[in-house]
């Protein structure tokens, strides 16, 4: 697959994820570990093989991590997070879509950085500046969650008409043993 169509792909699931959550959607435990795990894992893919790691390529990559997790918590420290219909729900509101923008500004930083100090483009997928930044989003968003009390959403059982407390379900049954 050409690299111009996975980056327009990641762009539209960018755009569909802000557009919901700017109108305020149920937290699920699954929606915010698995995209970030996935990308994650496909970002260590990428790199797995990679064996020339220079003074510049090791900076950019710990730069990318340290940036990508901290824009990410920012984010998730300033959405906000309510209860409705019994389960904990999310919604961006102004100061995440500036803080969007600053990451986004940052990335762009990052890459011409990268260039300059001639780090390789082989350390610098797409995949792992996504995901560091939708993890660091989760800690902090999953977190301020878990401390509020409020029973997470689960849309899988909310289709099949099941209880909408999975995740307190687990941690009850995680207690239990």
């Amino acid at each position: 697959m050409s690299p111009l169509l996975i980056a327009l792909g990641v762009i539209a699931v960018i755009v569909v994820v802000i557009v919901r959550r700017f109108r305020g959607e149920p937290v699920d435990a699954k929606d915010l570990a698995i995209p970030p795990l996935i990308l994650l894992g496909l970002a260590v893919k990428e790199l797995w093989g990679f064996s020339h790691w220079t003074p510049a390529n090791v900076t950019f990559l710990t730069s990318s991590v340290v940036v990508g997790v901290s824009f990410g918590m920012l984010r998730g420290a300033s959405t906000v997070l309510f209860e409705r219909d019994g389960a904990l729900h999310q919604k961006y509101t102004v100061k995440t879509m500036i803080i969007w923008a600053c990451s986004l500004l940052a990335g762009l930083g990052l890459h011409f950085g990268a260039q300059l100090i001639g780090a390789e483009e082989a350390v610098r997928p797409m995949t792992l500046s996504i995901g560091l930044s939708l993890f660091g989003e989760a800690i902090t968003c999953g977190g301020r969650g878990l401390q509020s009390g409020i029973p997470f959403s689960n849309r899988d059982a909310i289709r099949n008409g099941s209880d909408t407390s999975a995740l307190s379900s687990l941690v009850d049954r995680a207690r239990q043993k």
